[in-house]
């Protein structure tokens, strides 16, 4: 007798529920997921967690291993060498199409989660949740619904990633001022500027990140 899938709905959303947890760094790259404490938290069955997390195996943000169970994804780094490359092109026509398509208030919302990103900037994990949610206004202002799916799901990607970036002595700082840069460039309708400065900066990104991965991957049994 087939055992019954639990509705896709209800799937849909324990995996919004545990996808969340993880863009938001209270689930952290290698970290095992207890289906005991997910069905807890989500107040969904253990059948309806399995699926969720079967969907969120296929988006790149979870694994299944032997022997640990289901782990939050560690990228290696080639896995993010690829990513960052395809970052790089996409959000600088992200970039490109906000300087030229905002509107006024989507130019307000740039610089209001500018500031938010600069308050936050002495606590590493904060600032990692802020960079993503200027990159959301970023995006959504490019006005482009097909870029912003891609790049929606390719930044909760990024999101196992950027710690190590920002883990850099002085990146944090760095990093800041770069997206300082790019929120001015944006604001004031420079497509050109704004374009580079977007691509410049996913690649000190990368620049930041992948030796340390490359570091942290040495240290893995």
């Amino acid at each position: 007798m087939a055992v019954a899938r639990p509705p896709a709905l209800i799937r849909d959303q324990v995996a919004a529920q545990i996808r969340e947890a993880i863009t938001d760094l209270r689930l952290m790259p290698g970290q095992v997921l207890i289906e005991r404490e997910l069905c807890e938290t989500t107040t969904a069955s253990r059948a309806t967690v399995r699926e969720a997390l079967r969907q969120l195996e296929s988006e790149g943000l979870v694994v299944a291993t032997n022997g640990r169970g289901t782990v939050v994804a560690q990228l290696s780094p080639d896995d993010a060498r690829r990513i960052y490359e395809v970052r790089t092109a996409l959000e600088g026509m992200a970039g490109r199409l906000f300087a030229e398509r905002a509107t006024d208030a989507e130019r307000r919302a740039l610089r209001a989660a500018l500031l938010h990103l600069e308050e936050v900037a002495e606590d590493t994990r904060a600032l990692s949740i802020a960079k993503s949610e200027f990159y959301g206004v970023l995006v959504a202002g490019a006005q482009n619904p097909e870029l912003k799916q891609i790049l929606d799901g390719l930044n909760r990607r990024v999101t196992l990633v950027r710690l190590a970036s920002l883990s850099k002595p002085g990146r944090p700082q760095e990093s800041i001022a770069e997206v300082q840069a790019i929120c001015e460039a944006a604001v004031a309708g420079d497509g050109d500027l704004t374009e580079r400065l977007c691509r410049e900066h996913v690649q000190n990104a990368a620049e930041a990140a992948i030796p340390r991965l490359a570091d942290a991957a040495k240290l893995l049994p």
